[in-house]
């Protein structure tokens, strides 16, 4: 019978896995890092592990949550659509856990693991918030008011296909193909 956790315990342990998951994923990726790793590294059983997620895929996507949320309120404070723009396709290629979502393989298995319904969720969930995000830019003025805010709420979408299509571009001119890209989408999406 596996051990039962005090309240305090629990939140402990699951506080200590979202910070070993991060840090394992982010290096070594999510297929490559097994439960029994993130189990070891702070100090439970494998079968443990399943008390506080349902898999390591369970737990990617919680840190990919805590992830977004932080890369959210960066966007929210981005006072031009530069900013957002500049904050959302570097963050996709540089943020360690983002960047993990640049390969398609982890894309795939993440997918697998936590279920076609979630990921439908959180798309979902994605939309509302880059409507709201560029509705409020448009309000402002910042941003051309006749571009449809459903289709400006797909360039996170098109941030992770350009962050996928790295290594077709090259690595010596990815950056400079996202500058181009970002000044390209400001140019045509900014009012006056």
């Amino acid at each position: 019978m596996p051990r039962a956790f005090t309240a305090l315990e629990r939140q402990n342990i699951r506080d200590r896995l979202l910070i070993a998951a991060r840090s394992a994923i982010a290096r070594q990726g999510l297929r490559r890092t097994p439960v029994s790793a993130l189990s070891r590294a702070v100090g439970i059983s494998k079968g443990a592990f399943y008390q506080f997620f349902e898999s390591k895929e369970d737990l990617c996507a919680a840190v990919l949550l805590e992830t977004e949320t932080e890369l959210r309120g960066q966007l929210s404070a981005a006072a031009t659509p530069r900013e957002v723009l500049q904050i959302l396709f570097r963050s996709v290629v540089h943020h360690p856990m983002l960047s993990m979502l640049a390969d398609p393989q982890e894309m795939i298995w993440l997918t697998r693991g936590v279920g076609p319904e979630r990921m439908t969720e959180a798309r979902a969930d994605d939309d509302a918030f880059f409507t709201e995000l560029f509705g409020r830019l448009q309000a402002e003025g910042l941003l051309d008011a006749e571009l449809d805010l459903h289709v400006l709420a797909g360039i996170p979408g098109a941030a992770l296909a350009l962050a996928q299509g790295h290594p077709i571009i090259g690595p010596e001119r990815a950056e400079a193909v996202t500058d181009l890209i970002v000044e390209g989408l400001v140019a045509r999406t900014t009012s006056g």
